[in-house]
């Protein structure tokens, strides 16, 4: 993978994770038009699909 692929990657990782970070309460907000659990569960696998593809070339930590 080349050095600007694994930045772009690293990038909407880092995107992903900020929205996945600003979600409220997810499991109990039943006044969303979509469910907050549904949008989280989504954004969780994106984020694990997109680790999983950078594994080996990055260290992420839990640091904010």
């Amino acid at each position: 993978m080349k050095k600007e692929e694994v930045e772009i990657l690293v990038n909407l990782r880092q995107k992903i994770l900020e929205k996945f970070n600003r979600l409220r309460d997810y499991k109990n907000n039943k006044n969303a038009i979509m469910k907050e659990v549904d949008h989280a569960k989504s954004l969780h696998e994106v984020i694990v699909e997109i680790d999983k593809a950078l594994k080996g070339h990055v260290t992420f930590s839990d640091k904010k």
